[in-house]
């Protein structure tokens, strides 16, 4: 199942990590997304690296989680640059971008142009 993209809505805050917020949904431990304008649902994520090698803005880090697992952070999803590069290339569907005016035409552009 892909990452819950209402989450920045239905989702609570439950804290920080290095300066971006972590989401948690109701009282399940196990669910946790980092970042908002860039979102990553560590349950989701089994560190590829594929999102790192498309990034053209470097916005994420692998990192251990707290099942030591290696997973992307978006430590730096403030270079965020709305691209969906990240999104596009996640085989399971692990990362949402905020979208704000021209993300979907950025994407469709990018899409057009790959054909």
């Amino acid at each position: 199942m892909p990452i819950d993209k209402t989450f920045r809505d239905t989702w609570r805050k439950i804290g920080q990590h290095e300066g971006h917020p972590v989401w948690q949904f109701e009282d399940d431990e196990s669910s946790r997304i980092h970042g908002s304008i860039v979102g990553v649902d560590f349950s989701l994520c089994y560190g590829c690296a594929k999102c790192i090698t498309a990034c053209p803005t470097n916005v994420f880090v692998i990192v251990t989680d707290e099942r030591n697992r290696s997973v992307v952070d978006p430590l730096n999803e403030s270079e965020c640059i709305l691209c969906l590069v990240c999104e596009i290339v996640c085989p399971v569907e692990a990362i949402s971008i905020e979208r704000e005016g021209g993300s979907e035409d950025t994407l469709k552009s990018l899409l057009q142009s790959s054909e």
